[in-house]
């Protein structure tokens, strides 16, 4: 892959403060469904990063968006197969997240080694007995693990069907949504292969005892073979127990600078300028040129009949205050149906509500930039 340049994470905290997060604390905090202590997401944001205070990991995660389903949105759990300090909240079915609240632990601190044993000290005279200590009060109940959401059952001409599908790999992580009649001893490994640029490198995730149930999600920078310092790869290949569908494609993904807070590193989806033969793409110092729009997202999502896309957050470079165009493709090309102006640098890209089930694609423009396709499925 060419490398880039990847967003700070002060630029995306906060471009995120101000248009996801704002005003999202925890007095707002209100129970929604069978989510507790809910936080409500205000706009249209289809993804969230949150962290974990210090002290404290995510074990999992409850999640509740609008409309999926043709229902008013069902809340749903996600149990992380390793707790991790940061992540990024979707509904596996897409769609605008309204509300969500995190299940968290206490950060374990590694044992350290034993000291040697020291050779024996003669034994002393016995001192006296002292008057017993008082008993404590006992240490409170630590909070059960997460259970995840069950999900429907797959069936076809009434027996299970070993052809049910996942959704496509994000760039953070795979969140598999795992039929609830699915035989046992079935789903005990996930396998997931991405091309780095340090190599190759295949994310086996096994359970010996058990087997992975409900909605799960495997976070790559969590996972024990994950190189260090890695900072872009591309997801290719996905292999889920239980299932013969296996997922191929190629989600290209960059890594930001480590989080000063949590010490991890979110990925995103990768924008690159398509460049013309034979032109000059570098910069003038002979580097490569930086891409004209970073953060806009491309590969697909699936949204309901009726719901919107969630709404992007672009970093515009060079063209300060340019007219940034969202274009739909109909069957006499590529129509613009909507106009954004970058202010200092950013813009946000909003999407037409869905009104009709099929399949759609849009892009950006910018002067002469030209970004990669998004592919919206509405059912």
């Amino acid at each position: 892959m060419t490398p880039r340049n990847a967003l700070s994470a002060a630029a995306v905290a906060g471009i995120l403060a101000a248009s996801l997060v704002a005003g999202a604390t925890a007095a707002e905090a209100t129970p929604v469904g069978n989510c507790p202590d809910a936080v409500v997401v205000p706009g249209n944001a289809d993804s969230l990063t949150v962290s974990a205070p210090a002290g404290q990991v995510i074990a999992g995660y409850c999640v509740k968006a609008a409309g999926l389903r043709g229902t008013q949105g069902e809340p749903e759990y996600v149990t992380l197969a390793a707790p991790v300090t940061s992540i990024v909240l979707r509904h596996t079915d897409g769609g605008n997240l309204t509300h969500y609240s995190l299940v968290l632990k206490a950060a374990t601190v590694p044992t350290p080694d034993p000291e040697p044993t020291p050779d024996p000290e003669p034994t002393p005279d016995p001192e006296p007995t002292p008057d017993p200590e008082p008993t404590p009060d006992p240490e409170p109940t630590p909070d059960p693990e997460p259970e995840s959401t069950p999900n429907p059952p797959a069936i076809k001409n009434g027996s299970f069907d070993w052809d049910w599908t996942y959704e496509t790999p994000q760039c953070d992580g795979l969140v598999v949504a795992y039929p609830s009649n699915i035989p046992s001893g079935q789903s005990n490994d996930v396998n997931i292969r991405l091309e780095t640029d340090q190599g190759q490198v295949t994310l086996n995730y096994h359970l010996d005892q058990g087997t992975w149930s409900g909605t799960t999600a495997f976070v790559y920078s969590q996972h024990r073979l994950w190189p260090a310092g890695v900072t872009e790869y591309t997801v290719t290949w996905t292999q889920v127990g239980g299932s013969n569908y296996h997922w191929q494609g190629a989600v290209e993904c960059a890594l930001g600078e480590v989080s000063p807070e949590t010490g991890t590193r979110n990925g995103y989806a990768v924008v690159r300028t398509p460049s013309t033969p034979g032109t000059d793409t570098g910069a003038e110092d002979g580097s490569e040129a930086p891409d004209v729009v970073e953060g806009y997202r491309t590969g697909r999502t699936t949204v309901s009949k009726g719901q919107r896309v969630g709404s992007d957050i672009v970093v515009v470079r060079g063209l300060d205050d340019c007219d940034v165009e969202l274009q739909k493709q109909t069957k006499r090309g590529w129509k613009s149906i909507r106009t954004v102006t970058a202010k200092d640098g950013n813009a946000i890209v909003t999407y037409p509500k869905q009104r009709k089930k099929g399949t759609y694609s849009y892009r950006l423009t910018a002067g002469d930039y030209v970004s990669d396709v998004l592919t919206v499925k509405v059912r």
